[in-house]
């Protein structure tokens, strides 16, 4: 299958890149990794390979700020591409905001720090205007923490967690990861647009309402 054989060609191209350059190599393999939306090429396996002799902290954040920067170019590319924003109810638009703006930076580094699909939360944030320093910030920290955990681990657990990604890479789960994440990218872009945010917030968040501006007669 031809995605199957992306994903393949893409990790062997990455295990080129830490054989050629090294230290360098950490940015790019971290790039490329994260850079096409919604198919899973886990740069770890790379960390945990190349961590075995060179410096693991040296490793974990070269390649947490390649993976960083993809991002960034994915909420970019959906708060200028996206009509999500224009096309939902201005009070809707608001009061995601509002929650967003509070609330945001502890999504963004939760599915960060973890091994989850994270392109639905960032295509969502970047159409709703999310602050992009706040987004840098939180990102790169859970990516740095996720990745220095795989770094430093697979000193210790080299075994463990090789067999770990090992089972993680295999394609046919890439590819029910793949399919996966952008089916429930269109459902959270959907509820996005259908379902009445304001009464939902205001209902969990009642500060939400305190914050709305009144609406004009």
């Amino acid at each position: 299958m031809a995605l199957l054989e992306l994903i393949e060609a893409l990790s062997k191209f990455l295990e080129q890149l830490i054989t050629w350059l090294g230290y360098p190599g950490c940015v790019l393999f971290g790039f490329f990794g994260s850079i096409i939306p919604f198919i899973p090429v886990p740069y770890y396996v790379q960390v945990v390979l190349v961590a075995q002799y060179l410096d693991p902290f040296l490793v974990s954040l070269l390649s947490a700020f390649g993976a960083m920067v993809a991002k960034i170019i994915i909420f970019y590319a959906a708060r200028y591409s996206s009509k999500l924003a224009g096309s939902m109810s201005k009070q809707n638009v608001i009061a995601l905001r509002k929650v967003s703006d509070r609330y945001g930076w502890l999504a963004v580094f939760l599915v960060a720090a973890t091994p989850v699909p994270d392109d639905m939360l960032y295509v969502v944030m970047g159409a709703l205007g999310y602050n992009i320093l706040h987004f840098i910030i939180a990102g790169y920290a859970g990516k740095l923490l996720i990745t220095m955990f795989f770094a430093y681990g697979s000193r210790l657990y080299f075994p463990i967690i090789s067999m770990l990604l090992d089972k993680i890479n295999n394609e046919f789960i890439a590819l029910g990861l793949t399919v996966t994440t952008l089916g429930a990218t269109l459902l959270l872009l959907y509820w996005v647009y259908k379902l009445d945010w304001t009464a939902i917030l205001v209902k969990y968040f009642p500060w939400v309402k305190e914050e709305m501006p009144a609406e004009k007669s």
